[in-house]
Order: structure tokens, then sequence, then C-alpha cells
């Protein structure tokens, strides 16, 4: 066993030592904080349970169709499918929306969930204070109830506690907050969080429970005992058929049942195992750099491991030195490694943002510090293995006829190139990762956005639905609101749209063209749905492709005939790249058409990573859309923050109480919805920055270590009168038989690696020569200058130094 005095002995033999005791701790520092900090992100985002008791039962519930897999319900179809059920407790549903809230100083816009009455019972949750939504907050006549967010009560009401009880303006209308909800409430459907500032009781209207299309709702249901995820789904998928078969408009729609904690992690599970992956090849890299310092150092102690040896010490005797210097270095390198890590953290956090909610919350916490100190233990073994075999291998007599150490011996050097050889390899696919995402990425961003990125704001604003009577918000607000932006200085156009292009998923209907039957209307394409002003178009500075744009007299006047425009996505899937213009379809039920006036360009609403998808847009005016929030653009003639105030000024001379939110140029926006690949991009980049950067270090040390092992055979070389060009070449090709290892592996372990990297590709095949020819050149060159630096310090030995030191 190893003893404290082992510990002391190899911290005295370190200090004697300190540019390798600073060098091993700086490389395992960095190796140990990017492998923790990563572990935090996987930790909360893959591996922590939700917090919610028994959260392996909870399962989320999808409406499937021929075009999505994770849709939601509507009030009809989930009410009825909730009834009954064998296999589930309960079947809760909620459905997103913003709410403004009435403060002292002025409106404040929040995300909010209008939630079922056994939402939150379902779940198991338990409020931070005062109560939850129950069954009771959603029955007829109810007073209006409304639980606050953890974070708005502790930001915006200073965590008080009276606000409990207290009522406070809610859309214009009161409610009673009855509670304040958990702190760290967090909850994936579909590819989306449910987490707001406001939870509001949901109640159905009689209209809402009579349209079956209409599909809103998100479903989250709790296991009964001993039930199944695929023995409810077989329930609901049966419930649901008998719903199908009485309402033949829902053919093609089915359901599926899925676990919440393994659905809500997928689309970040992989992307980031493979940066764990990557952050993994930075500490073997980190290892290997250690394992080489104190193999070139046991070089130089052979003597001692030699006598300790012929005095009869045992293996573990010869090893427990080395094995202590290692566990030494790894816990210093560790200790500092977790400041590194609390940095990186909040750097990672930072760059998540609002693209990856499931990092929310992010922190290190005492798993992560249990992973880190686990971690510390495996590297010390590993960085004292092959130095620690080195010696025990080591032949005493041999050894000690070194007189000072004798030499290096065959198998240091084929130890130490083969630990060179796997971090130049572990950087090669390091670097052909980045460089790959990094050409997808670019690629993504190339992409045609449909319209004019520079110059133009976006914003969004909401106003009190009790301020504007039903129907009455565009006249009385949104009409004189853009017709305010439009006067002020640097303003060239304003223009509103239902969904804010780049940001929202939209509301989307099977369209029917005149002629189609509708008798089954799973056959009909799905489109999405957009309402805009007449002024959007030129605001957005999206191009006209056929016909006309909307104009302010397409508005709901009687007579007035009813017209869309249409994108190419469109025209490309339902009329194959032919004329659209003309072409009538069914609105507004069976009986009414409107005509398609123009055709423009597609516009990437979903983001750059998806391919643009069919759309019509409406007149704001003919739509009957009713609205309290209204997404605005607006075209500038310079920089667009620099009008954002006076817009904002504008906006509050027409409403005072209105919320604005939002802010921000359309290059900033874009910029967000590219979020989660360039999230990914940047880790890639760094680690395989600091894997080259350790590697080539790395190289430089082994070479170094050569040139002071070749002192005398230098000296002698020169003394002999051999050129200094001869010296340079036998150093480094020395190097470059390194480097060229250090690719060939690298190479061939990219070919594997890159298998992996589809899904963050966006178009660019794994095997793009260009950037395999940038790498393996870049890391080339990189190796060479690595390589002639001992070299040319060799030709500057002085001989009659060498030869009389030797």
């Amino acid at each position: 066993m190893m003893h404290w005095t082992d510990i002391r002995d190899a911290a005295r033999s370190l200090a004697r030592a300190p540019a390798l005791a600073l060098s091993a701790t700086l490389c395992l520092a960095l190796g140990l904080g990017a492998t923790t900090a990563i572990y935090s992100a996987i930790d909360r985002a893959l591996l922590q349970p939700l917090p919610f008791p028994e959260p392996e039962r909870l399962v989320s519930v999808f409406r499937t169709t021929p075009h999505f897999n994770n849709g939601p319900f509507s009030a009809p179809n989930y009410t009825d499918l909730s009834i009954g059920r064998r296999s589930l407790t309960g079947l809760a549903a909620a459905t997103p929306t913003t709410a403004l809230i009435s403060m002292p100083d002025a409106g404040l816009q929040e995300p909010a969930f209008q939630v079922t009455g056994n939402f939150f019972p379902v779940l198991g949750a338990s409020a931070a204070l005062g109560r939850l939504l129950g069954d009771a907050d959603t029955a007829a006549a109810a007073p209006a109830t409304v639980v606050v967010g953890y974070d708005l009560w502790r930001t915006r009401f200073g965590g008080d506690s009276s606000l409990v009880g207290r009522t406070i303006l809610v859309d214009g209308d009161a409610r009673t907050v009855v509670g304040v909800a958990p702190p760290d409430f967090r909850l994936s459907h579909g590819g989306q969080q449910i987490q707001a500032a406001l939870w509001l009781p949901l109640v159905f209207s009689a209209n809402q429970l009579q349209d079956r299309r209409s599909n809103y709702l998100y479903v989250i249901g709790r296991l009964a005992r001993g039930a199944t995820t695929a023995g409810a789904d077989a329930e609901l998928k049966t419930a649901f058929a008998g719903i199908v078969r009485n309402f033949p408009l829902l053919n093609g729609d089915q359901v599926q049942v899925l676990p919440v904690q393994q659905e809500g992690t997928r689309a970040v599970r992989t992307p980031l195992l493979l940066v764990m992956g990557a952050v993994g090849c930075v500490l073997l890299v980190a290892v290997a750099n250690v394992a080489s310092l104190l193999l070139a150092r046991g070089v130089q102690r052979r003597r001692e491991m030699a006598i300790r040896t012929a005095l009869g010490g045992g293996r573990w005797a010869v090893i427990r030195p080395v094995a202590a210097e290692s566990l030494l270095l790894a816990f210093a390198g560790a200790a500092l490694g977790l400041g590194l890590a609390e940095v990186g953290v909040k750097t990672i956090g930072r760059l998540a943002g609002e693209r990856l909610p499931q990092l929310n919350g992010l922190g290190i916490d005492m798993r992560v510090i249990g992973f880190a100190l686990l971690l510390t233990v495996i590297v010390s073994v590993l960085c004292s293995a092959v130095p620690a075999w080195s010696a025990a291998a080591a032949d005493p007599q041999d050894a000690l006829r070194g007189g000072t150490g004798g030499g290096p011996g065959r198998q240091h050097h084929r130890a130490l190139g083969g630990l060179v050889i796997a971090e130049l390899a572990l950087s090669v696919v390091l670097l052909l990762a980045a460089g790959l995402v990094l050409k997808g990425f670019a690629h993504l961003m190339a992409k045609d956005p449909g319209f004019e990125t520079p110059h133009l704001l976006t914003l969004e604003v909401t106003v009190s639905p009790a301020g504007y009577p039903k129907g009455t918000s565009q006249q009385r607000f949104l009409d004189p609101a853009l017709a305010a932006i439009r006067q002020v200085p640097g303003v060239r156009e304003a223009g509103a749209i239902t969904l804010v292009p780049y940001v929202n998923w939209g509301w989307n209907f099977n369209i029917r063209y005149e002629g189609v039957p509708g008798d089954n209307p799973a056959k009909l394409p799905i489109t999405e749905w957009r309402a805009v002003t007449a002024e959007f178009f030129p605001a957005m500075g999206q191009r006209l492709i056929a016909g006309r744009l909307l104009q302010a007299s397409d508005d709901a006047r009687p007579g007035a005939p009813a017209v869309m425009v249409v994108n190419q996505a469109l025209v490309q899937r339902d009329f194959h790249g032919g004329d659209a213009i003309g072409k009538r379809l069914y609105w507004n039920g069976d009986t009414s058409f409107a005509t398609i006036v123009g055709v423009v360009s597609d516009i990437r609403n979903f983001g750059p990573v998806e391919d643009p998808r069919p759309e019509v847009y409406q007149s704001w005016s003919q739509s009957n859309s009713w609205a309290s929030v209204f997404p605005l653009v607006v075209r500038t003639t310079g920089d667009p923050a620099s009008v954002a105030r006076a817009v904002e000024a504008a906006i509050h001379g027409v409403d005072r109480a209105a919320a604005v939110s939002k802010v921000m140029p359309m290059a900033d926006v874009i910029g967000q919805s590219v979020g989660r690949p360039k999230f990914y991009l940047t880790l890639l980049a760094v680690f395989a920055g600091v894997a080259v950067v350790l590697a080539i270090a790395g190289l430089y040390g082994v070479l170094g270590y050569v040139v002071a092992q070749r002192t005398r055979e230098i000296g002698i070389r020169t003394a002999l009168g051999s050129p200094a060009g001869t010296t340079i070449a036998l150093i480094a090709r020395r190097g470059l038989g390194l480097v060229a290892g250090g690719l060939v592996v690298g190479m061939a372990g990219g070919v594997l690696m890159t298998r992996l990297l589809t899904n963050l590709l966006y178009g660019v095949s794994p095997l793009d020569p260009r950037t395999w020819l940038l790498v393996a050149g870049g890391l080339g060159v990189t190796g060479l200058l690595a390589a002639l630096i001992p070299a040319r310090r060799a030709t500057r030995v002085d001989p009659l130094v060498a030869l009389r030191g030797s």
C-alpha cells in the first residue's frame, strides 16, 4: 500500500523539477477541467432525473400523422382520450401562450402556460409557496387564479412571500396569486420545454370542444403502478382508433406514447455524447503528455530504480514513487481543473442560451465533484502506467553499468514515440470533426434566407386584451402603431406578421384546392399559415416571384375577394413549379374560396437547418385573426439598434401599457436560430485547439528530450566536421516520423469518427477532401515547426562542453 511518506517524498521530488510539475499540472488541469465541465452538462441534460416523484412513470403522448410524429391534440380528442384509461392514473394537458402583466412602471410580457386542473397533480409537483393549480381552478364560475413562476417571483416581485393571496392584472384581468411554482420545474415535450413565468387554468370553450382539427395541446400522462409504456401506447392507440372511426375527418391520425425522460433528451443526446467523446480525446492527450514527461523523467531515475531492485525491492517498490508522483500531479491538476470547470460551466450555460433549455440550471454539484475525483484517480493510474512499467522492466545491471543513469534504451524511445503518435492522432480526429462541422455551419449560414437581412429590426408587442374588445385590436392598436413607427427618423417601412420568421413554429392546416375531394383530410397536404399586414413584404425585403403582393385594399369589406400569397415551396410541391396564380383553395370551411394572387420567395421560418415549408400568407384584415401579441418587422436606413428606443417610444405613444420585448436585429434572430449547431461547433473547435496545443507541446518536449539525451553524440558529430544541416535533418527526421505516424493513425480514426457526425454536417460530405487536406497539411506544417526548433538548438551544442559532460 502507498504510505503518506510516499506522497511526501513525491512532493519533494517534484519540487526539484518545478518545470515538469507545472507543465504536467497545467496539462491535467485542462483535460480534467474540460471533461468535468462537459460531464456537468451531460449530467444535467441526460442523467439527472426529472424533479418529480417517480419520474419514470411519466409519459408524453403525441398525435402522429403521415406528416409528423410529435404533434399536439385538439381539446375534444384529448378529452375523449383521457376518460377511463386503466394504464394511466391521469392524462393532463398544457398549451403555451404569452401574458401581459400590468406592473406599476410598465407592462411586462412573459411566457405562460395554460394547464388543465390535473396537470400539477399528474406530475406530482409541489409549490415553493402557497399551492399549485387544481381541478377547482378550472371549474365553472371558479375565481380567476394564477401561479407565478419561481424566477419571476424572485426577480420581479423580490421574493415577497406576501404575494400569495394578492391580486395581479394578467391580460387586463384581475387574478389571485395562489402559489409560486417550484424552483427547478423542468419538463420536455416533443422538443419543446414546458417552462413558464405564469401558470394559468385552462378552461375549454364550447367551440373548442367541438373543433377536432384545432390541435394545440401538449399531453402528459402518468402510468398506473405496474403499467408499462408499451401497454399505455397500445391502449391509447385502440382508444384513438375508435375516435377516428366516429370522426372520419381524423383519418390518418394516430397516437404514440413515449417516456418523458427518454423523449425529452432525444434531441441533445447524440450531440452531447459526441462532445463528451471530443473532450475525452483532450483528456487522453493530456494524459499522454504527462505520461511522456514522467517517462522522460524516469530515464534519469533509472539508477535509483535499479538500486531499489538490487536491494531486493519488489515490483511495487519500484513502481510506487512513479505512482505517488502521478497521484500528486493528478490531484493538483484536479484542484486547478475544478476552477477551470466552474468557468467552463458558466461559459457553456451562456453559449447554450435558449437553444438548449435542457441545460437550464447548469452548475457544479456534489455529483460532478464526485465524478471529478473518480476521474482523477483513473487519470493518475493512466499517467503512471507506462513510466512505471518501463521502470519495473529495466535491467538493474544494465542501469547500474550506466554510472549516471545509463542510456535511455530503445524501449523508452518507442514508448515516448507511441505516446506522441497517440496525441497527434487524437488531435487529427478532433480537428477533422471541428473542420467538418465548421464547414457544415458555414454551408448552413450561406443558405438564402429569402429576404434582405441587413437593416431589419424585429420586436414583439403585447397589449392587454381587456383594452381592445374582440376584433378591434388591429384597427385600434396595430394600424396606428405601425403608422407611428413609420414616422420615426431612420425607419423606411414597418409591418406585422402573426409569427416572427426564424423563431416560431407556425400554424398549419390541410390545404384543399378547388375540385379536389375533401373526404379524407389525411391525404391533403399540410401547409403553414401566416397572417400579415400589406406592409410586411416590403419591410421584410421578401422577393416577389410572380403575380402581386397583398395590398391595403385586400381587407374585410363586404364583397372584397379573399386572396392569398404563397411561397415557392408550395408552388413546387403542389404545382410542380408551374403557374399557381389564379388557383383557388377552400378557406373558412368548404363553401368559400381564396384566390392565389402572388408567389414570394421562401423564408426559412423554421430556421436554416430545415428546408422551407409550403406556406400561405393571408391579409391580417381577412384572416379574422384577433390577437393581443403583435410580432413586428421594421426596415431601417442604418443600424437597426439605433432606432430601437424611438420605435418603442412610438409604440408607447399609442398604448402606454403595451409591453415591448424581444427587440433585436434580424441578424441576431438568425444567429439564435442556429444556436444549437453553433454551440456544438464552438465546443468542438475549442477542444480541438486545446488538443493540438497539447500534442504539439508533447512533440516539442519529446524532441527536446531526444536532443538532451544525444548531446554527446551530437557534440562528437560536430567535432568531426558534420555540417549543421545534417544535425537538423537527424532530429527533424525523428519529429516528422512521429507526425507522419500520428497523421496516418488519426486519418484512420477520422474515417470512423465522421460516421457519427452526419447530423451536424448539414449537407457537407464526411469525407470532404478539402477539409481532410487542410487538417493534414496544417498539422504537418505545425509539427515540422515543432521539430525544427529542437533541431536548430542541437546545432548550437558546443563539442567541448558535450564531451566534457560525458
